[in-house]
């Protein structure tokens, strides 16, 4: 009976972790193949944008229609550019915030990558200027 009991719980739960994957694969084929951001390999730069100014540009970029299509902006000693275009202007937001979170303080910019639903988007935005 034990034995019984034991195999029964054990094919239960293969199916479970069976239908899990299954589930997993198909909403990752649907899910945007976008991924942390990818921080530049130089920092150190001495002359950068302050993070509240480069918040600010996340609001005037990702805030207005720049989002949309290819841009690029520039200010004091930083700069923005958008190769392609997002699906959703939350994915600027979200992309600009995840460059500025994982980046900012240790290197001088990141690279956000975005591909979904046939819209691609490179976001690179630079805090610093070496020069």
């Amino acid at each position: 009976m034990w034995l019984t009991n034991t195999i029964r719980a054990v094919t239960i739960m293969q199916f479970k972790l069976a239908t899990f994957a299954t589930l997993a694969a198909a909403v990752a084929t649907f899910a945007p193949s976008a991924l942390a951001a990818s921080c530049y390999s130089q920092s150190g730069c001495p002359n950068c944008e302050s993070k509240s100014s480069v918040f600010a540009a996340r609001q005037q970029f990702c805030g207005s229609d720049d989002w949309n299509h290819s841009n690029s902006i520039s200010w004091g000693w930083a700069h923005v550019t958008l190769n392609g275009e997002f699906a959703t202007q939350q994915e600027c937001w979200d992309g600009f915030e995840q460059i500025i979170d994982q980046c900012y303080g240790s290197k001088d910019g990141g690279i956000y990558n975005f591909d979904f639903n046939g819209k691609s988007a490179r976001l690179d935005v630079g805090f610093c200027n070496c020069e």
